[in-house]
């Protein structure tokens, strides 16, 4: 992001943090404090008077007392509200099963009849989705979500709209799903007296972005605490970073908050340079695609966006803003849908060691040694499950992957390992290296991937080898490959030649989901002019 942009966005963050004129001006009133049972029973907010223990604690009724002071506030947090009033939040359930997947059914936790005259089934798999900071349970991801994920299997699916405590200013947001929270425990809770309650909270996903995955944390925790029973998973997409990064793990989302907790980042650079979301690893498996930050696809101009948009300005600009960040829940999304490509991620220290090609191959019986490989997104419960060397850990730290992807739908892409020889022969050192850029093409027996950036521009000398990890289509059983390159000068004018070229050894591709490994030859003659192709025939 240029630096005007850069201001533009910051300029606009700020707007969400100023509450606007009237909007909110609600008189709030509070009920007494009910300490004495945590048990489902009618809220009674007819008394005006409100309770408040002191001026850093406030309650509310059966979902307790929140707290202003640490570790809600501190450094990395230095406003802290507390929740807008129930009434005012006024949370809504929307329940979707395949009897009604199109027409909502909304449950009310104070209403057990709401429950049990709805398609809720207790013993099937429970999904709950819930948006972020100024959005709403209408949104197209969400119902794009239910939609596919009823198609998949016979389900229970729970559209959490909380639009009315998403509005700016942020710092009021991200308080406000501290109480929401509370409420879709409540109602899991209740949920659970119809039958058994650990079936039914091991049976149940939470799935969050932005603001959306703390508060399922908030969930997760507040089911723990209050009813003593655990959620199954939870599903953070690019949690928010603001007011949450750095912060105690009782303040945001962390892997103590559910059986299996797992984090796609899809915009974790830095906030002062547009980033949304937490680069921290908060779960058991953290996801990092294309290192987590930036995502391809998303630095193409803003007009782009507005023409998609109907030439909205408004529109337009708010999807070039919060491409990154909701590239996540895309991933997610295509995650329920794919079914031949995975999103195949590998652990590795960093992104630039996976890049490097450093930890591969994946583990298998083959390879023993390999690196932990699990595919981002639904199927990542199942590859944490089947690893039993994830027993031997002495404790859950979180484990960081990286994968690559499209710039566009479909955004899942293979990985390849590509290793380039250059030659050794007597003709390349005397022709010494030269400077360029390699692409690469791979063929199979199921298509052709596109030409692919493998070698970035430097100086390539007779008898070196590089090696690179690249995405791209899925090809199938490998049979060949085409390498371009192309001659770039310097201002060293020694580096210049009229007629340049560069001696080639031998091209590896290795693929990381299903081990093949083939060694391309040139066909014919090493020699590889620039702005030419070559293509190669397995040695």
């Amino acid at each position: 992001m240029n630096a005007n942009l850069t201001v533009i966005f910051q300029t606009l963050m700020c707007l969400f943090q100023t509450k606007p004129p009237d909007l909110f001006n609600v008189n709030i009133t509070f009920p007494l404090l009910n300490t004495t049972s945590r048990e489902i029973t009618s809220l009674d907010y007819l008394t005006p008077e409100s309770y408040m223990e002191n001026a850093t604690i406030k309650c509310y009724g059966i979902y307790g007392c929140f707290s202003i002071i640490a570790p809600w506030k501190d450094t990395s947090r230095p406003v802290s509200n507390f929740p807008e009033h129930p009434s005012k939040l006024d949370p809504r359930f929307c329940l979707h099963t395949q009897l009604n997947p199109i027409e909502c059914q909304y449950l009310d936790h104070t209403n057990l009849t709401s429950i049990i005259s709805s398609n809720f089934v207790l013993f099937k798999k429970t999904y709950f989705v819930m948006h972020g900071f100024i959005e709403s349970g209408d949104r197209p991801w969400m119902k794009a979500m239910a939609a596919s994920l009823l198609n998949l299997e016979d389900c229970n699916v729970i559209l959490i709209d909380w639009g009315k405590g998403s509005s700016p200013p942020y710092t009021q947001a991200a308080a406000n799903i501290r109480l929401v929270g509370r409420m879709s425990a409540f109602l899991i809770h209740a949920m659970t007296t119809l039958g058994n309650a650990t079936l039914m909270t091991e049976n149940t996903h939470l799935i969050g972005h932005s603001l959306g995955a703390h508060m399922a944390g908030y969930i997760g925790n507040t089911v723990k605490e209050f009813f003593n029973l655990t959620i199954g998973r939870i599903t953070g997409m690019d949690p928010a970073e603001p007011h949450f990064s750095q912060t105690n793990p009782v303040v945001r989302l962390d892997n103590t908050d559910a059986t299996f907790v797992d984090i796609i980042h899809s915009n974790a650079k830095p906030f002062i340079t547009g980033g949304l979301g937490m680069d921290e690893a908060i779960g058991h498996l953290d996801f990092y695609p294309n290192s987590g930050d930036r995502q391809p696809g998303c630095g193409e101009g803003m007009m782009k966006f507005i023409k998609q948009q109907n030439q909205s300005v408004i529109r337009g600009v708010r999807d070039f803003f919060s491409c990154d960040h909701v590239r996540s829940h895309q991933f997610m999304l295509e995650s329920f849908e794919s079914s031949k490509c995975k999103f195949l991620s590998v652990e590795c220290t960093s992104w630039e060691s996976f890049l490097d090609g450093d930890c591969f191959p994946c583990k298998s019986r083959k390879h023993p040694n390999g690196a932990f490989c699990a595919h981002m997104g639904k199927p990542s419960i199942e590859d944490w499950k089947a690893s039993n060397f994830l027993k031997l850990r002495r404790e859950y730290k979180p484990i960081k992957l990286f994968t690559i992807t499209e710039g566009k739908i479909p955004f899942c892409a293979s990985l390849y390992r590509v290793t380039l020889n250059i030659s050794n022969s007597t003709e390349s050192i005397a022709h010494r290296g030269e400077i360029g850029i390699f692409f690469v093409t791979i063929n199979g027996t199921n298509g052709t991937t596109a030409s692919l950036e493998v070698f970035k521009e430097r100086y390539y000398a007779p008898g070196t080898t590089y090696r690179h990890v690249i995405g791209g289509s899925y090809v199938g059983k490998i049979t060949s490959a085409t390498l371009y390159w192309e001659h770039r000068t310097t201002v060293n004018v020694l580096t210049w030649r009229i007629d340049p070229v560069i001696h080639i050894g031998s091209l590896t591709v290795e693929t990381f989901a299903d081990n093949q490994k083939l060694k391309f030859c040139p066909m014919n003659d090493e020699v590889l002019g620039s702005k030419r192709s070559m293509k190669m025939k397995s040695c």
